[in-house]
């Protein structure tokens, strides 16, 4: 029930544009006859009559649902007005009302939806009453021509009845009156203004919340008198429209509620009919072409939805969220400037690393208390059982580098044995070497390391090779120097190596002589004693020759 009343609630306050556009055309309509004007109210009937209505982007609606089906569920209800203004104004206050009493729309939709069952029954039940008694007074009737009755309990002329429908007259009229009454109440019948007429009043029934339509239904009323007025005295002279004029006076009843029926000859506003009677002027072409174009653009802009707008929403926090308090997220549509706001959820307590009432142990949970470093309220959360303590371990099988190895212990704590997993050795492969290529003296060699059991490769390099020494040369027991020189037949390097200084070779002057000189060097052997003398001495001779790379 609350569905179809949220739902004709809506199409109620889209018919309301047009009835609001239809109440300022006929500022304009004046001239025009007044079968326009009914036409127009035509068009707002369908529009109530219609749930489904093609969009099109000349729709001057500013918004085919003010109110969305989900308001009653959703967290963050918002009107959707198609007036940035009006939504700013309303939304904001609507969202507060959830953050602090939750959504109440559920609860006021079923209690309108109740109050709009009530009076539309009361409105159906005032009709049917008020047609049954009219039709219990005109139970005594005498019938003077074919569908034409007199009646002594009636006022005034009207058509009773829908499908069969009477034309019944008050006793006591004259020739003459009773001719204008019948050729105006048989252009009623000709146009069905017995059945639009009771049409109108069941959409009223329904929408009886909306007072634009009761000023709708009032104004069809009139026009739809006025218009048979029109048709009556459009081919009449003067004299005819006079005498009309009086029939008019003579039949005219003093003004009741609003009802469904019937549709009577006096009842509307004689004094307005009879100046419109007085003042009738045949519309010209123009006239009546200017007023089916403006027809024709109010059931363009007002009997079609605008068009849905594909949102693109830019996001912003008006309030932010905490633990205590809800908060507030903006949404506004970047394309069409709708906006609507909702909610954001409380956020989780923020505690601290808390204090232990009962470290746990392996074999019993703990807890402790913790604060929330917010709003400082405190709870007490259970600490999980601790695993056991470990002690010394037996392999049972060693973890590779792909597979986990298990171990047997037994816990500290508890004196438990159980078995646990020992981790992967990432480090632990299997590596198989490839040489990619050889060693030299000049260029280190490389090499490919492939792990057997996983694939895992990682690149080797090689020290450089040792040099292959040739061309020798070789000079020992020398005391200036003693050496070893060769060079390398790959890259021809030369090398020198020194050995060190040999024995002097010491000879004497004579056989009486007690003075001793090294034959090699030709120091004495008194000198020899002094170093700093000799190796002056031996930084002054020839280096020994380097062997040269042929």
């Amino acid at each position: 029930m609350s569905e179809l009343f949220l739902r004709l609630l809506n199409m109620s306050i889209t018919a309301g544009y047009l009835v609001f556009a239809v109440l300022l055309a006929r500022l304009f309509l004046k001239k025009s006859p007044k079968w326009i004007s009914c036409l127009l109210w035509g068009i707002v009937a369908l529009r109530l009559l219609l749930p489904i209505t093609i969009e099109s982007p000349l729709s001057l609606i500013p918004s085919a649902e003010v109110i969305p089906q989900n308001i009653t569920t959703s967290t963050a209800p918002a009107l959707q007005s198609g007036i940035p203004m009006v939504n700013n104004a309303i939304n904001p206050m609507m969202t507060q009302g959830v953050i602090q009493s939750g959504n109440i729309w559920e609860n006021v939709l079923s209690v309108a939806s109740v109050i709009w069952v009530i009076g539309m029954a009361g409105i159906l039940l005032y009709g049917m009453v008020s047609y049954l008694i009219l039709q219990w007074q005109i139970r005594a009737r005498i019938e003077i021509q074919d569908g034409v009755y007199i009646c002594d309990e009636v006022s005034s002329p009207f058509i009773f009845g829908f499908f069969r429908p009477k034309i019944y007259l008050p006793s006591g009229l004259d020739p003459e009156t009773t001719g204008y009454v019948l050729l105006h109440e048989k252009i009623h019948l000709r146009r069905k203004d017995h059945w639009w007429k009771p049409l109108g009043y069941f959409l009223l029934a329904i929408y009886w919340f909306n007072p634009l339509l009761w000023v709708a239904y009032i104004l069809l009323c009139r026009d739809i008198e006025q218009s048979c007025d029109e048709k009556v005295i459009s081919q009449m002279n003067a004299r005819e429209k006079q005498g009309y004029s009086l029939a008019l006076v003579s039949c005219s009843q003093q003004r009741r509620m609003i009802t469904v029926c019937p549709v009577a000859f006096g009842q509307v506003s004689v004094k307005t009919r009879i100046k419109a009677i007085v003042s009738y002027k045949k519309p010209s072409f123009w006239i009546l072409l200017s007023s089916m174009v403006l027809c024709v653009v109010i059931s363009v802009c007002f009997l079609t939805n605008p068009e849905t707008c594909l949102h693109a929403y830019a996001d912003e926090i008006v309030t932010p969220a905490t633990c205590t308090q809800m908060g507030v997220a903006s949404h506004t549509c970047k394309r069409c400037d709708y906006s609507y706001t909702e909610p954001i959820a409380k956020c989780e307590h923020t505690y601290d690393e808390g204090m232990v009432l009962q470290a746990p142990t392996c074999t019993a949970e703990g807890s402790k208390e913790v604060t929330c470093t917010a709003c400082g309220m405190k709870k007490t959360v259970v600490v999980e059982i601790a695993p056991h303590t470990a002690g010394d371990m037996t392999v049972l099988k060693e973890p590779t580098c792909v597979t986990p190895g298990k171990a047997s212990t037994v816990c500290t704590v508890c004196g438990e044995k159980y078995k646990l997993e020992l981790p992967v050795n990432a480090d632990s492969h299997s590596f198989e070497e490839t040489v990619v290529r050889e060693s030299t003296c000049t260029e280190p060699g490389e090499g490919i390391k492939t792990c057997k059991l996983c694939d895992h490769t990682e690149s080797v390099t090689y020290d450089l090779a040792e040099h292959t020494p040739t061309g020798h040369i070789s000079f020992h027991n020398d005391c200036i120097y003693s050496y070893d020189a060769w060079y390398c037949a790959v890259c021809g390097y030369n090398h020198v190596e020194y050995l060190g200084y040999g024995e002097h070779a010491w000879s004497n002057y004579g056989i009486f002589s007690d003075r001793y000189v090294c034959r090699y060097c030709g120091v004495s052997k008194e000198d020899s004693e002094n170093q700093e003398k000799l190796q002056t001495m031996k930084d002054i001779l020839i280096s020994p020759p380097v062997p040269v790379n042929p």
